[in-house]
């Protein structure tokens, strides 16, 4: 059994990372032309899995899967283990065990997941990860593996640094924050006064000074945080056998944010791997999130169009025009917009947007013939981050059904107070007390009538109003993608 684990004194903030999901893993595999297993049947193993509520929720919603988790921290794999048999979970089991000690069966494991691991253990278990994920890894195999990365990280480190001199003679979790937070007010206040100061190390310390208290202890002022450079990162994988494949967020590598004159300097560079290395100085990145797949693979680098036929799609767009009637801008997520006015486009783009949260087959959304132009149309789209790409779409409805139901993970995830997770593997938190008492209700064993019998009780307000305020509750959440379809199957 491993250690004692600093994450046993301060625990480590979890949640569900979308971007670590089998299915965008796939996706993004599919749009490269590898086939990487299927998300519905295939095996996962997180690296630092916490409390396991970003694996957990892979259990629930691939019961055809399998999810192990490891982490050294034992109040962290106590608290999964316990969700775990609360849930009544069989495809899923936790391990307090280190990287280091780890051992698993070569090629016996599809996905490998270290979300913010990496950077912040010392280079004999980052080597180690990377050995691991290597022989862990079946043949289509992909490891997710997130990092700090320079030269965005080089304020961050400078913080660090003098945060680990200030903090040096405290040891107790809770005075060295308090002590740490009070140096960066200072250092805002001396950014305040100093427009060179507050151009560099101003804005991180203001970010810095925000994190949550287990964000903070663990990464900011955490023993060991070593941020890289992309090609370094890429060759301490190539050197276990490992190549670069793309970002677990596809937008990231994409240049149509830069200006048009780095855009061509940038285009000229024929080196896919050292073009993203001056990508990286250009937008000066401070984080990765990159996939690695066997070397043995013979990569084709280059995204085609027309491997999105086979995918699926979906998007919580909005559009409008403006002066010219016959152009419209349709906006995402994070404010990713695209302006058209080619009808075919523009037909797809608000039927994909009509159907959120749940996804459309590409294929059916025009005839043979339009299809490769509709496959181009959104591979743009989705290199400027508008759509998502599934391989095998979540299990949702989009309409509120007669008995309607959430997961028993979102029904145990509000009574405790906690962050919900939705069949898209995002979170979601009720700020109301209706929607609050409503979920632990949403078992598929009530219809409305019997959900108001159970809300009245406990909220002062009329069953008219309740009624109301149920049905807006509902929405709410078929929107956001919580509700399942009434079949299980």
């Amino acid at each position: 059994m491993a250690d004692a684990s600093p994450y046993d004194a301060v625990l480590y903030p979890g949640r569900a990372f979308v971007q670590t999901h089998p299915d965008r893993l796939a996706a993004l595999a599919a749009l490269f032309g590898i086939a990487a297993p299927p998300p519905g049947a295939c095996r996962v193993l997180e690296l630092g899995c916490g409390a396991g509520d970003n694996l957990l929720p892979m259990a629930v919603a691939l019961p055809g899967s399998t999810f192990v988790g490891i982490d050294t921290s034992r109040r962290a794999i106590e608290r999964a283990q316990a969700t775990t048999a609360s849930l009544g979970l069989t495809n899923i089991r936790f391990e307090q065990i280190s990287i280091e000690d780890y051992a698993v069966p070569a090629g016996s494991v599809d996905y490998v997941i270290a979300h913010g691991v990496f950077s912040w253990v010392p280079e004999s278990v980052r080597e180690r990860l990377l050995a691991l994920c290597s022989a862990a890894l079946s043949d289509t195999g992909i490891a997710y593996v997130s990092y700090n990365a320079l030269p965005g990280g080089h304020p961050r480190r400078a913080l660090r640094e003098m945060l680990a001199y200030h903090v040096d003679p405290i040891q107790a979790p809770e005075p060295r924050m308090t002590a740490a937070r009070g140096f960066l007010r200072l250092l805002g206040a001396a950014a305040a006064a100093d427009s060179d100061l507050a151009r560099t190390l101003g804005p991180e310390a203001r970010r810095l000074s925000e994190h949550v208290d287990g964000l903070f202890f663990h990464d900011t002022l955490a023993e060991v945080n070593h941020p890289l450079y992309f090609h370094e990162f890429v060759a301490q994988a190539a050197a276990h056998g490992l190549q670069y494949l793309t970002e677990a967020e596809f937008s990231e590598t994409q240049l149509g944010a830069l200006p048009e004159q780095l855009q061509q300097a940038l285009l000229r560079i024929s080196d896919p791997l050292r073009r993203e290395q001056y990508l990286d100085f250009l937008k000066e990145r401070m984080f990765r999130q990159t996939l690695l797949v066997h070397d043995t693979i013979a990569l084709d680098r280059t995204p085609r169009a027309q491997r999105l036929a086979p995918l699926a799609v979906s998007a919580p767009l909005r559009w409008g025009t403006g002066e010219d009637a016959g152009r419209v801008t349709f906006t995402g997520a994070g404010g990713a917009h695209l302006t058209t006015e080619h009808p075919l486009v523009i037909g797809v783009l608000q039927r994909i947007g009509a159907a959120w949260p749940a996804a459309l087959w590409i294929a059916s959304l025009g005839t043979a013939q339009e299809l490769p132009a509709i496959c181009d149309a959104l591979l743009r789209c989705f290199a400027a981050g508008l759509v998502r790409l599934h391989v095998e779409p979540p299990a949702l409805s989009t309409v509120v059904s007669q008995r309607p139901r959430v997961s028993a993970l979102a029904r145990l995830e509000a009574a405790q107070g906690e962050l919900l997770t939705t069949a898209r593997h995002t979170g979601m938190r009720l700020d109301d007390e209706l929607g609050q008492r409503l979920i632990g209700l949403l078992d598929g064993t009530r219809d409305r009538a019997a959900l108001i019998d159970a809300l009245a009780p406990s909220l002062a307000m009329s069953r008219e109003e309740l009624a109301a305020g149920l049905e807006s509750s509902l929405e709410r959440l078929a929107g956001a993608g919580l509700l399942l379809p009434d079949d299980d199957g």
